[in-house]
């Protein structure tokens, strides 16, 4: 895993859920555990492009991912491990998904929205730049105040 760490998942939830929704059966040459390690790493990877997603044009994606050190930060951690928990738990077709789990995913979405459009800013993370080493990302936040009802 690249961002989180298994402990990270298992503060949230319970061993004994991840292992059951991760533990498929190995191919050729594969154990358990080698196919646990798999599924999570292609759970996070999933993860970390749909964050990327959001909040790609605020800050530095790249940076923040990086393979050999990433920058971590406790929002992110948070929301990634809800949005991994969700999947990781849905994977597994003899149980159905708990309405806490589908929440958390829900509420992680919405933070997501929040940061992209700079109403959460996070802490600790490098702004997204473009070629000339300019910021991309503004401080301006549009809102609506269209009226359908035309009443004042």
């Amino acid at each position: 895993m690249i961002y989180l760490v298994k402990e990270d998942l298992i503060s949230s939830s319970f061993e004994r859920f991840i292992d059951e929704s991760t533990g498929d059966k190995p191919g050729e040459g594969e154990t358990i555990d080698q196919v646990r390690v798999r599924i999570l790493n292609n759970t996070e990877l999933k993860c970390i492009e749909l964050v990327t997603t959001y909040i790609g044009t605020r800050y530095d994606a790249n940076l923040i991912f990086a393979e050999d050190e990433p920058i971590r930060n406790e929002v992110l951690v948070d929301i990634m491990v809800k949005i991994c928990l969700y999947k990781i738990v849905k994977r597994n077709a003899a149980r159905k998904v708990p309405t806490d789990y589908k929440d958390d995913y829900n509420e992680a979405i919405k933070t997501l929205e929040k940061i992209a459009t700079g109403r959460t800013p996070l802490t600790g993370l490098p702004q997204a730049i473009d070629g000339d080493g300019n910021p991309i990302a503004s401080n301006t936040v549009w809102g609506n105040n269209k009226n359908n009802n035309f009443y004042i």
